[in-house]
């Protein structure tokens, strides 16, 4: 593999991770604050009775769901507040991926002289040596 090529697969991981944490922020947002919070709406359920009158049988614990966050979100803090995080998430995600893409590729162009050309234990053995220099790099820095 050329030094070109090696960039160009350097770059490409970088921007496909890069446009995959912006795209999927919104949804990290919205889940961390559903784990986080501590607000819970509760059902009471009421049976009319002709003996005993009105009563409450049971009171229903339920959570708030993801669209129901997501709204309370864009109402009270606006539409930017559903990308907080997002700079220190690509400052480990971006060079994570084109680590790791640009090993998955030297890898597979390796392997290819080895096994049988774009076989599946090509694509295997490429995605496990690109995780193990992607884990080795990050170790030493």
């Amino acid at each position: 593999m050329s030094q070109r090529d090696t960039l160009v697969h350097l770059f490409a991981g970088g921007c496909g991770g890069t446009v995959g944490a912006i795209l999927t922020c919104p949804l990290e947002v919205v889940k961390t604050r559903l784990q986080s919070s501590s607000v819970t709406l509760y059902i009471s359920e009421v049976q009319l009775s002709t003996v005993n009158g009105a009563s409450v049988n049971r009171v229903a614990r339920v959570s708030p769901g993801p669209l129901h966050c997501l709204k309370l979100i864009l109402e009270k803090e606006g539409p930017r507040s559903l990308f907080r995080g997002l700079g220190p998430n690509l400052v480990g995600v971006a060079p994570s991926r084109a680590i790791y893409f640009a090993a998955y590729s030297s890898s597979k162009e390796k392997l290819n002289g080895i096994f049988e050309p774009d076989s599946t234990q090509v694509h295997m053995v490429s995605a496990g040596l690109g995780g193990k220099d992607h884990v080795q790099f990050f170790v030493f820095i």
